[in-house]
């Protein structure tokens, strides 16, 4: 079958399923459901905090083929994805989907788990590094899937991309699961790629390494979503947060760019006292920042 721009696609692939084109913008407006959560039931007694990861991997149910995910808030620093996944393999679980909504060069470990089956699939918004090379060479069982940080999400609540287990790296935690990325010693900010995961997933685990008193305040993500709560010695190193497409580029050119833009923006009218402003990651789009920083303060 062709999609709009007339190229070829096939009905089906293996590891995805059957194939639905892209029809052109606003073709089609059918409507659609979400996904249902899974509610757990809960007695009087019950505690969601364990001592370990490997504890609270006895607790749940882990099976080959099973899909686990992970938010990327963590960049470069993560720790946890590769901590999970490692874990997994000595229990000799094979056949995983990952879906992380990023995947950086920390996360070089996952290419000997690829490589001995323990990964067959992955989902991503973002890949870099030698898991990036990896996947290029066809050392990946099935394709690779990406996606918008926003299609990410809506495969998520739509069904189409179902999570057995969200592992959510958690700068800080209370015992009942309620989440921000504000406090702690691996702080990254807002937890937002975290959220479809915590809200969909059949089991959410959050894993800390700021346990506070409760109630942790403010609450992003709230405890109602998350089943346990692991305390490790740490998550990440927040120092990886700027890496990548978070640093501002020094090519001449993209400053040009920059510079161009922010031209642009003062010549609509639009950069005045009490203005709202957003960038998005990338080297360019943060030199715009830095440029409207400096015009704002002359």
């Amino acid at each position: 079958m062709k999609n709009v721009l007339g190229r070829e696609i096939p009905e089906y692939i293996d590891g995805y399923g059957n194939v639905k084109i892209f029809e052109g913008a606003f073709k089609n407006m059918n409507p659609l459901k979400k996904a249902s959560a899974k509610i757990k039931p809960v007695v009087p007694g019950d505690e969601k905090l364990v001592n370990s990861l490997e504890e609270v991997l006895d607790k749940v149910e882990i099976r080959d083929g099973m899909c686990i995910s992970f938010h990327h808030h963590l960049r470069n620093g993560d720790y946890i994805l590769n901590m999970v996944v490692e874990s997994m393999a000595k229990r000799g679980i094979k056949n995983l989907t990952v879906a992380a909504s990023s995947i950086f060069p920390t996360h070089k470990p996952l290419v000997a788990y690829i490589e001995d089956g323990t990964v067959s699939k992955i989902y991503a918004n973002y890949i870099s590094g030698p898991v990036a090379d990896a996947i290029s060479q066809g050392k990946l069982k099935y394709p690779a899937i990406m996606h918008t940080h926003g299609g990410r999400s809506r495969a998520i609540e739509s069904g189409d991309l179902h999570i057995d287990i969200a592992f959510l790296a958690a700068p800080s935690s209370d015992m009942y699961g309620n989440i921000n990325g504000l406090t702690g010693k691996s702080a990254c900010g807002a937890l937002g790629y975290a959220v479809s995961d915590a809200e969909y997933a059949d089991t959410v685990i959050a894993i800390t390494d700021n346990l506070v008193p409760y109630p942790n305040f403010p609450m992003e993500i709230n405890q109602v979503y998350v089943d346990y709560v692991v305390k490790v010695d740490s998550i990440g190193n927040p120092a990886g947060i700027v890496s990548g497409t978070t640093q501002i580029t020094k090519d001449p050119i993209g400053l040009k760019i920059a510079k161009n833009a922010l031209d642009t923006m003062i010549a609509s009218g639009l950069v005045k006292e009490g203005m709202s402003f957003q960038t998005g990651a990338g080297g360019i789009s943060l030199a715009v920042a830095a440029e409207l920083r400096e015009y704002m303060n002359k």
